[in-house]
């Protein structure tokens, strides 16, 4: 509902305004009453409301002069005024500061009304308006943010996009990245406006950006003898930014930088520690963890395990992404072309010893990789093969999982039909064919649709009926050759498979 506030120096009149209409009706909720403009004044500032309805002549500060000042402020509510003289040159002095309306007294309730209808209309139109502007103003600063640290600028517009930032070359700079919910820059920007409230970190000033699907960062700036951006404060942070969601988010952090030569290495930390997510040491939160910041080959271990992983379990979707902030990373100027060719190298190396350990035939694929077809001399290439090599190295994978699941399904299987006499687990097969019984269950029930117990005592049951049309042994009997104990359970079983009871089956 809008706000309304009304100031008038009669008692009798405030009463009056608030039963000559329906302000909840009319979607408007009395929020507070002045009887002079000084106490109006002070009302306002604390309240804020939408709509201010004022009497022209008024202690202290008259109608006019409240115009006056809320029309030269930040804070510009909607004003009515109203006066005992019908006076025209008060009306051309209110119109003169943008009132919406001006009405005489005594009040007339249609008058009051449409005016109200009028105003209301004109606040939820300029609501919609602003809200559109902030959208697209949000939308351009997190753009300018995104180009800063991806380095998609030529060095004037670099500076010019500073400027317009108001970020200093001497500030001290981090950069976070966050993985999960997925926000709109409008609703980057009122988090980080709502955190630059708070007390600990009003010196540090949050640009929110923009870094791909159900990924966005924040550029963190603070003056250069503001707060150290360590990673107790980054933690404190990211902490409290956290609050800020509804779903589960991961963050990545940068090493602190002094200076904004250095937001491009900045973006590169952040997208390395998450990449190499082994450090999530404080609710989900990987720091940047390097001795020499100018040399990005301490980054292997994490990063090699990450790739490998999504490679050998067929995670394309993932692939594709880790990759492309892989090369990401290798396009930094601290990246050597050597480095690059060897981390790739020793990635394809680790997938060839896999593909052996699967049963494959490695020097195939040895031949198609080495030597290399595009080094990192030429980076955007080198990118694309690997991707190439990769996607392609990871159906094989995937393939080979899915033939090797065949093959444990069909194990089980010979398994149960050799032993289906007798007493019967799914633990217990597990336990033969050395794998875990979770997985093996998951397995039979992707081929067959049913839970291994179902299975067992559909097979059980599908063997007592042919011994029932073949043979005269009785039902007892029977129940006791196809592995149960219980002759009870055995017909219950039966006919909840085949409609009838064993007897039944057999007469027919």
């Amino acid at each position: 509902m809008l706000k309304v506030l009304f100031a008038d120096d009669e008692p009798l009149m405030l009463e009056g305004l608030r039963f000559l209409v329906d302000w909840e009706g009319l979607d408007f909720e009395v929020c507070g009453e002045a009887l002079d403009g000084e106490d109006a004044l002070q009302l306002i500032h604390s309240i804020r409301p939408d709509l201010v309805i004022t009497d022209v002549r008024m202690p202290v500060i008259d109608g006019l002069e409240l115009i006056r000042i809320f029309a030269e402020s930040d804070f510009q509510p909607k004003f009515i005024i109203f006066s005992g003289y019908a006076d025209f040159e008060y009306a051309k002095e209110a119109l003169k500061y943008g009132v919406s309306n001006y009405l005489t007294k005594p009040l007339d309730e249609r008058e009051l009304t449409e005016a109200l209808q009028t105003v209301a209309e004109q606040i939820r139109a300029e609501r919609k308006l602003a809200s559109r502007h902030e959208l697209i103003s949000a939308f351009i600063q997190a753009e300018t943010v995104s180009r800063l640290l991806m380095r998609e600028n030529t060095a004037e517009e670099a500076e010019e996009a500073l400027k317009a930032l108001d970020i200093h070359p001497g500030s001290r700079i981090c950069c976070v990245l966050a993985q999960g919910d997925s926000l709109d820059s409008s609703h980057l920007r009122r988090q980080v406006y709502s955190m630059s409230n708070k007390e600990t970190f009003r010196n540090i000033t949050a640009y929110p950006f923009m870094a791909g699907s159900h990924k966005h960062g924040y550029l963190l700036v603070a003056p250069p003898q503001g707060p150290e951006l360590d990673p107790v404060m980054l933690a404190s942070w990211i902490n409290e930014m956290r609050t800020e969601y509804s779903g589960l988010v991961l963050f990545s952090a940068s090493l602190e930088h002094q200076g904004t030569s250095f937001l491009n290495a900045a973006y590169h930390e952040a997208l390395a520690a998450e990449l190499c997510r082994s450090d999530l040491n404080i609710r989900g939160i990987s720091f940047f963890q390097q001795q020499d910041k100018d040399v990005l080959a301490l980054l292997p271990a994490g990063l090699k395990k990450s790739l490998l992983q999504s490679v050998t379990e067929g995670q394309f979707d993932q692939l594709s992404s880790q990759l492309t902030n892989v090369f990401k990373i290798f396009s930094a100027d601290s990246t050597s072309s050597a480095w690059i060719d060897a981390f790739l190298s020793n990635i394809k190396a680790e997938l060839l010893r896999e593909i052996d350990a699967r049963g494959g035939e490695s020097a195939l694929w040895a031949d198609k990789w080495f030597p290399p077809q595009v080094t990192a001399c030429c980076l955007p290439l080198l990118e694309r093969q690997t991707k190439e090599d990769l996607h392609e190295v990871a159906e094989w994978f995937a393939s080979a999982d899915n033939n090797q699941e065949d093959l444990l399904v069909t194990a089980a299987i010979d398994y149960v039909q050799a032993h289906y006499q007798e007493k019967l687990k799914l633990q217990d097969i597990a336990k033969h064919l050395h794998v875990n019984s979770a997985y093996l269950g998951q397995r039979i029930k992707k081929r067959y649709g049913i839970s291994f117990n179902e299975f067992l005592h559909e097979f059980r049951i599908e063997k007592a009926k042919k011994l029932l049309r073949q043979t005269n042994m009785c039902i007892s009997d029977i129940s006791g050759r196809v592995g149960y104990s219980d002759a009870d359970l055995f017909a219950a079983k039966f006919k909840a498979l085949n409609g009838v009871s064993p007897s039944v089956y057999k007469k027919g």
